[in-house]
């Protein structure tokens, strides 16, 4: 009998305790642009041209777990006048559990616009784009989880899943 209460008790603790470790924090795409819009323009100089993003406007897609993220867009060659217009691209959430910090990585361009570029320019534009967004995209931090918040100190430690849900980056945290 005594076992039997034993085993119940640690029955009803293991179920306490899977229900009180589970907790979702979520963030809004406003939220998260605050976070992004501190670390821009985002700026590389290449051999050919001078690429630079300003003003990002963070974006959520219904059914998507993907982050949007559109931007003005400054292309200026070595030689010649500068092109602006604006990019819009989307990409994965990946965490690094180490810095307790969010990046978007495999971004996809979904729209690049520029003002009086010829089509014959485009595709170079294009190019241009997609190496500075493949190449230094994943260096953006868009979001660092802050260890003086004993939410986010915990979801640091006991991160399960990320995903983007009805408009807002959701963190799934838990120990079970």
């Amino acid at each position: 009998m005594r076992r039997a209460l034993w085993y119940l008790c640690a029955l009803s603790l293991s179920i306490a305790c899977k229900e009180t470790f589970r907790h979702q924090i979520s963030f809004t795409a406003g939220e998260l642009q605050a976070k992004i819009a501190e670390q821009f323009p985002l700026e590389r100089k290449g051999k050919l041209a001078r690429v630079v993003l300003r003003d990002p406007e963070v974006m959520f897609t219904a059914d998507s777990e993907r982050i949007g993220l559109r931007a003005a867009v400054e292309i200026a060659p070595a030689l010649g006048r500068r092109f602006l217009g604006y990019m819009a691209f989307d990409a994965e959430l990946d965490y690094n559990a180490d810095m307790g910090e969010f990046y978007l990585v495999n971004p996809r361009i979904e729209e690049l616009e520029l003002v009086d570029v010829r089509d014959r320019y485009q595709a170079l534009a294009r190019q241009l784009a997609e190496q500075l967004v493949s190449r230094y995209l994943d260096q953006l931090a868009i979001y660092r989880l802050d260890p003086d918040d004993f939410k986010e100190s915990l979801a640091k430690l006991a991160l399960k899943k990320v995903a983007v849900v009805g408009g807002r980056m959701v963190l799934h945290i838990g120990l079970l």
